[in-house]
């Protein structure tokens, strides 16, 4: 199955996820958030999770102005029961429900498997609190590590602020102040009052009487104390965040993936555009380069792959449920006959323990037939390598052809690749597979069994498959069912390794290898005169530079876009290749038949599904209108068409354009961009931060630490100027989203008035005179408005995410921080700002634009903080604690997770692979929506810890039961596929910095405002030390990321030879766990260092002593003459030759001793469920890694494999006989039946993972 299919069923699943989890915590907040509201005596307003909910013209703040300590107690007491009953739900079935609260102790790789918790509660928080940071980091990686650091920083900074600013401020607040009722009631007219604080408010700021104005001296101190304390605390958290991630990158397990030491070269000039150029150009820095990978617009390609997955994944579903009917009608028509025999018999019904039994054996039979691996198979033409070890052997003989072919062409004698096949593939199975899952009460979804054999045996329908040989030229079986349930995209962070040298070891040397080492090279030059430009300038042409000068850089070798006498672009042709949405018109291709015209269903006799359905029983549908997939077909007016007949045909079609156009990759035009590999990290890094091109925005921006799962390859083709272009516009977009979204939330509040439009409007009297549609209104005009609300805030990650995709970002990474930057001025726009000062955010447009005109100076804008915020104080309380006690007992509950495994699974999940593949995806998290909600809830709470000292102690209660909630997801539940390397938490940083500088305009605008006894302004010279601070604040941050912005990204120079060693050692290491260390180099490898320079400065005669080292060389050399010399070099290839074949037995033995022992623990566990993969880049030598590396940046458009029908197999040979009929329409369709059947219910079941699933595409490089 092609990565494309995965990715699109994951984001599928992760959208459904995301939106029943929204949609839950919606409801939470929503009942915990009534009461407050309704005891308020206003008029009924929309709640939700965000404060957004209550931007309407009546000041929402404003309704909790003056609430007293009981009331608002009371108004929690609904999101408390709700909290509780969660957490007790979740401690009730977290031990029962394995799959759902704890699947990251099975489901995942051994290096990010974590120990199962203890049952008790005290346990399991104790276990909670005592991982290691490093424990974190290894299972979780860097972002999610990050993130619990972030939380717990919060609480370090908000810990000192409550046990310091609150007992000094609270006093200085309440005693003598202006108002004393702490607790007043709802129809108490003291709560209602303007000018005397009653309630929590008289613990607050405002509370401080005239004659106390000097009190004011105290609230000063205690700002100034907490902004230094804060900038001390993120000053600290940036050094630490540095080192950690210097760690982390050049940690030897980090070094040897393909992206340490990969750059992305953006927007390459036409004449530059070649491996050539690109190879002379880089290989200036240390190591030089090990590959290359030019990019193609490959576009077109992409789309008929993702054309056709939809045509596949109908296909499937379409086969299934023909089976399904037609085993329905079978046993319908059984029971019917039976039934009458049974009456003939004078008999009674099967009794349920009868029909229990006979289901039971039913069920047996499909386990069996689920497990066995046996069916029947067309059109599989083994491009798919099932195992690591199958998929390096493929990737060798590609390159030996490729090599083979172009030493043809050049007339030299190759001698083949010195690898034979490797061994047996890896296929690691879980182990302990099921970490005390035994007895739990989750569903399978489908998956029965995994008590079969190891080896998977031909099936009867593949006539010319072959099985794939091993290093020793035995046979490789192909894995078996158990070897094959696999973690969909299941890989460790922290297991890819290269070898500096194993590219060597591959493959010889040809001009465009550099070996290691090599310094800069330069191009031939014929004729001296070409370094000067001695073009005269005419006096007109001022853009043009003297004549005389040096003439421009040219690259080596002859651009690849001007190659095969290539006709020179006019200028139209240009402009029109330069605008957006504007391309070259496509040189059209002709492709062969797809299937075989011959072919006529009604003459291949008689169907089985025939016997038991009627033609209209078969699955149809509607062709889209015009033929735009994006379409929908309409009733009466498009073609009705046979689905499975259809989809037979463009399958076949696709399957063939597809095949072709991979084999021909040079008729897609080449992008203005590139992946270049080097040798080492560290020029990687230098390559980054250099200036490359002399011209402006050429060769750039570049790019490192890219994962090759995380490019986005539709926007590599996007120009400097494009981007530029497309980020204006999406600024725009995203300014609009952030300010003006308070209209459609001001709407949501109109609709919960539907019962007073229908009081004031005549026409909808019938409404009104019909009660039961009076009391309908009235519920919708309840629901709907949270509903809608709800729907609008659900939209924006998304909407923000697909602006990400049009403003042309290179990698997933990229759209993360960009959805942070956005998502966090949303929030804080929408759920503070707007709240606080709702009646300056108008629900119109027009009234918006008047309020800013009136904004004239700066005093002002502080004017306009001071008066308002203050006044919302009290409502944000009830809201963190509120989102505190809904997500972090919706966190643990896993609400999402239950609703989708029991009932959309139940509901959408119909075929073999749609059951698989949920089965084996874990929750994954957005971090680029994630961070900015929890980043907000700091801002606010910095903003009135010196205002409102009491929101520190809901800061805490926030932060620590989300810091819980959150490590407990992220340790057993959460999977991080792709990992940023932690640049989110500087960000974060940055921009909580909004709270401070919030909290200083808004302190100085109070200052500026407090007035003494005789009415004069009292606090003035406070007002301008605050405004002082402020600008100190900007310099200090403004520093802060100035020192320590470079460190962010890219790694200094001082790390180099730190890492290297590092590197030599946990290489000799992993050669030693692999067993690739003979008895002399372990020996060896334990001597001292000066041992081990004295043998590399031995003479020439002592090295023919060194030489018995390399044992096993089959030709002897007896005549040592003048050969000698060279020849010892020659003899060592030999050799190293001999040993490197012996090195992949010996890794391919120790996988397979590996593996057999984690079947044999996995079975002793017979009701374990579900199996992982281990670690199998671990288990990897280097030089086969090598071999993975050099397709890592490969396009995935070239990579995409051909799917496989998976269809069930039944007992009425219905499947046997649509895979016949298939192979004889088209032998380009992969349909199989291997490994899934239908049990008792109808229902699908599985015993292996599809046959077009490959380890090599779980492997992160």
């Amino acid at each position: 199955m092609s990565s494309t299919v995965k990715a699109t069923g994951s984001s599928l699943t992760d959208t459904l996820s995301s939106a029943v989890n929204t949609a839950a915590s919606t409801a939470i907040s929503v009942s915990s958030t009534l009461l407050s509201t309704s005891s308020s005596h206003t008029t009924q307003q929309p709640a939700s999770s965000t404060a957004t909910s209550k931007a309407s013209t009546n000041d929402p703040s404003k309704q909790d102005r003056g609430i007293g300590i009981v009331s608002f107690l009371t108004a929690l007491a609904v999101a408390l029961v709700v909290f509780a009953v969660q957490i007790l739900l979740f401690l009730l079935l977290r031990n029962k429900l394995a799959r759902i609260f704890k699947p990251k102790t099975y489901l995942v790789p051994e290096r990010e498997r974590t120990e199962p918790p203890p049952r008790g509660v005290m346990g399991m928080l104790k276990t909670l609190w005592s991982f290691s940071d490093r424990e974190i980091i290894n299972k979780c990686g860097l972002d999610a590590y990050f993130f619990l650091r972030y939380l717990r920083t919060l609480l370090v900074i908000f810990l000192p602020i409550c046990t310091i600013i609150m007992p000094i401020l609270l006093p200085l607040n309440y005693v003598g102040g202006i108002g004393h009722q702490v607790d007043v009631k709802e129809d108490d007219t003291a709560r209602n009052s303007t000018t005397i604080p009653a309630g929590l408010d008289t613990l607050a700021w405002g509370n401080v009487s005239p004659k106390n104005t000097s009190r004011y001296d105290a609230h000063l101190l205690m700002a100034i104390l907490v902004i230094i304390w804060v900038c001390t605390v993120f000053f600290f958290e940036l050094r630490v965040y540095i080192k950690v991630r210097q760690d982390y990158l050049t940690s030897a397990e980090h070094r040897l993936r393909a992206s340490a030491t990969t750059v992305l070269v953006s927007s390459i000039p036409a004449k530059w555009l070649s491996e050539e150029a690109l190879r002379g150009l880089f290989d200036v820095f240390p190591g030089g380069i090990r590959n290359i990978w030019l990019n193609r617009d490959l576009s077109t390609l992409l789309d008929k792959i993702s054309k056709r997955n939809k045509i596949h994944m109908k296909l499937e579903s379409a086969e299934t449920e023909l089976i399904k009917a037609a085993k329905k009608a079978q046993v319908k028509k059984r029971n019917a006959n039976e039934k009458k025999q049974r009456k003939e018999m004078k008999l009674g019904a099967l009794s349920k323990q009868e029909k229990a039994a006979r289901d039971a054996q039913e069920d047996e039979e499909a386990k069996k037939l689920a497990n066995n691996s046996e069916g029947h198979t067309a059109g599989e033409h083994h491009n798919v390598p099932h195992t690591i070890d199958a998929g390096i052997h493929d990737y060798q003989n590609e390159a030996t052809e490729k090599r083979t072919a172009e030493s043809q062409k050049k007339g030299l004698k190759f001698l083949g690749d010195p690898f034979a096949k490797v061994g047996q593939g890896i296929m690691g199975v879980v182990t302990k597979a099921g970490n005390n899952v035994e007895g739990t009460l989750e569903t399978t979804n489908g998956f029965i069994g995994m008590n079969i054999p190891n080896e998977r045996p031909p099936t009867r329908g593949s006539e010319k498959y072959q099985q794939p040989y091993s290093a020793d030229g035995e046979e490789m079986p192909r894995p078996s069912a158990s070897d094959t349930l696999r973690k969909q995209q299941t890989h460790s962070r922290n297991t890819s390794r290269g070898s500096t040298d194993s590219t060597s070891q591959i493959r010889p040397k040809t001009p465009q290898d550099q070996p290691i080492g090599v310094g800069n090279t330069v191009r031939t030059l014929t004729d001296y005169g070409e370094l000067y430009d001695m073009e005269e300038t005419k006096w007109w042409q001022f853009w043009k530079p003297p004549a005389g000068g040096y003439a421009s850089p040219v690259p080596q070798g002859v651009p690849l876009v001007r190659r095969k006498g290539q006709e020179k672009k006019t200028i139209w042709q240009t402009i029109k290749g330069s605008l957006p949405f504007m391309k070259d018109e496509e040189v059209p291709v002709e492709y062969a038949l797809a299937h075989n015209p011959e072919y006529k269903e009604e003459e291949d006799g008689p169907a089985e599904w025939e016997k038991y359905l009627k033609k209209k029983d078969r699955p149809t549908h509607r062709l889209p209108l015009f033929g735009k997939s994006w379409l929908f077909g309409v009733p009466l007016i498009t073609k009705k068409v046979d689905t499975i007949y259809w989809c037979r045909e463009e399958l076949a079609r696709l399957n063939f354009e597809i095949q072709e156009d991979q084999k021909h990759p040079e008729r897609f035009p080449l992008m203005k961009s590139a992946f270049i590999q080097f040798n080492h990290q560290v020029a990687a890094h230098m390559a980054c931060q250099s200036v490359i091109h002399h011209v402006p925005k050429q060769m750039a921006p570049r790019m490192n630490e890219i994962s090759p799962k995380d490019v986005i390859w539709d926007n590599m083709a996007i120009s400097w100027w494009q981007e530029w272009l497309r980020t204006g516009i999406v600024t725009v977009v995203v300014c609009a989203m952030v300010f003006l979204w308070a209209i459609p939330v001001a709407f949501t509040a109109a609709l919960s008035q539907l019962d007073t439009l229908i009081q004031q409007n005549s026409w909808l009297s019938f409404i009104k005179d019909n009660h039961v549609l009076e009391s309908a209104a009235k519920a919708i005009a309840g629901v709907l408005p949270a509903v809608v609300l709800g729907l609008l805030l659900f939209l924006v990650p998304h909407i923000l995410n697909f602006l990400a995709g049009v403003k042309g970002v290179k990698t997933g990474a990229q759209r993360v921080e960009f959805v942070q930057i956005c998502y966090f001025a949303f929030l804080f726009v929408q759920v503070f700002l707007i709240v606080s000062i709702a009646s300056f955010f108008a629900a119109s447009l027009d009234k918006l634009v008047h309020n800013i005109q009136q904004l004239h100076t700066v005093n002002d804008v502080l004017n306009l903080l001071a008066v308002n915020i203050p006044s919302a104080a009290n409502y944000f309380f009830s809201y963190m604690i509120l989102q505190a006690l809904s997500t972090s007992s919706g966190t643990l509950l896993q609400i999402g997770a239950l609703v989708m495994w029991y009932v959309v699974a139940r509901i959408l999940d119909s075929t073999a692979r749609n059951k698989w593949t949920r089965n084996t995806n874990l929750n994954a998290v957005k971090w680029g929506s994630f961070f900015p909600i929890y980043t907000n809830f700091a801002c606010i709470a910095l903003v009135y810890c010196v205002i409102a000292p009491l929101i520190s102690i809901f800061a805490i209660i926030t932060f620590g039961l989300l810091w819980i909630a959150q490590r407990y997801a992220m340790l057993y539940v959460t999977r991080f596929e792709n990992d940023t390397g932690g640049v989110l938490y500087p960000r974060a940083i940055n921009q909580t910095f909004t709270g401070i500088y919030v909290m200083e305009a808004c302190m100085a605008g109070l200052f500026f405002l407090v007035n003494n006894e005789k009415g004069k302004r009292a606090c003035t010279t406070h007002g301008i030390v605050m405004i002082v601070v402020l600008i100190l604040t900007i310099i200090y941050q403004f520093l802060l990321n100035w020192s320590f912005a470079p460190l962010f990204r890219y790694l200094p120079i001082t790390f180099e030879d730190e890492a290297v060693l590092r590197d030599e050692a946990f290489q000799r290491a992993q050669d030693r766990r692999l067993g690739l260390l003979d008895d002399e180099e372990s020996d060896d490898g334990s001597e001292s260092e000066g041992v081990s320079k004295e043998k590399r400065t031995q003479t020439d005669g002592q090295q023919s002593i060194e030489m018995e080292r390399f044992g096993g060389i089959r030709r002897p050399v007896r005549q040592v003459g003048n050969w000698a010399k060279d020849g010892g070099n020659q003899l060592r290839k030999l050799a190293l030759i001999n040993k490197q074949k012996d090195k992949s037995k010996r890794a391919s033995a120790y996988r397979r001793n590996h593996r057999q022992k984690d079947i044999e623990a996995q079975r002793a566990i017979g009701d374990a469920l579900f199996g992982g993969i281990h670690d199998e880049i671990e288990d990897l030598t280097p030089e086969e890694r090598d071999v993975l590396v050099q397709h890592a940046f490969k396009h995935e458009a070239l990579r995409a494999r051909q799917p496989t029908v998976w269809i069930p197999r039944d007992d009425l040979g219905i499947s046997d006989d649509e895979i016949r009929r298939t192979e004889k329409f088209s032998e380009h369709i992969w349909i199989s039946n291997e490994g899934t059947a239908l049990d008792s219910k109808f229902r699908v079941v599985y015993g292996q993972a599809p046959p077009d699933f490959s380890e090599v595409d779980l492997i992160n490089l």
